[in-house]
């Protein structure tokens, strides 16, 4: 997702890796340079609340239109007007891309508990499909299937913790 946010004296446009791969530790490119970006907390509805990027902890405020489309962020106290220019996100209703991806591996995107899992292996599943969910933080995150394809293994099980990274399911 191509995002713009201006400021008074200057435009900044990033490169945001799609919502459905975002994991708590990713790059965020800009014009000229890339920034290492760390999620640390999310608010309720799932939109950031603390991240580190390049190892400074920034306290973040989304504020949101109507529409649910991002109208400004708050950075540490100062805000700034967002303007989203192109959006290829399912988290903001876009346009669906087709799949590329023939299989893939569904990892803990952070440290949890595994409260249950919908899927066992040799079942089809379809892009978007919810697979399980994992408890983090007294938060539900569901783990949706990235792809179009057959559960191969699911390496998790209900009750299990995990720690982020840890392979949770395998889709071919």
């Amino acid at each position: 997702m191509k995002c713009t946010v201006r400021t008074r004296n200057k435009k900044n446009i990033f490169d945001i890796p799609p919502i459905a791969s975002l994991r708590s530790d990713f790059d965020v490119q800009r014009e000229k340079d890339k920034a290492k970006v760390r999620i640390l907390e999310t608010w309720p509805d799932g939109s950031l609340r603390l991240v580190m990027v390049n190892g400074k902890v920034l306290s973040i405020v989304v504020r949101k239109k109507n529409n649910g489309f991002p109208d400004s962020v708050e950075i540490n106290g100062t805000r700034y007007g967002v303007d989203v220019s192109k959006i290829d996100s399912s988290h903001y209703g876009g346009a669906e891309k087709p799949a590329k991806q023939a299989s893939g591996n569904i990892n803990a995107v952070l440290p949890g508990q595994i409260s249950s899992l919908k899927v066992k292996p040799g079942q089809a599943v379809k892009k978007g499909q919810l697979l399980g969910i994992l408890e983090a933080m007294k938060m539900e995150n569901e783990i949706l299937a990235p792809c179009d394809g057959t559960v191969k293994t699911v390496k998790a099980e209900q009750g299990q913790t995990v720690m982020r990274g840890d392979l949770i399911l395998e889709i071919a």
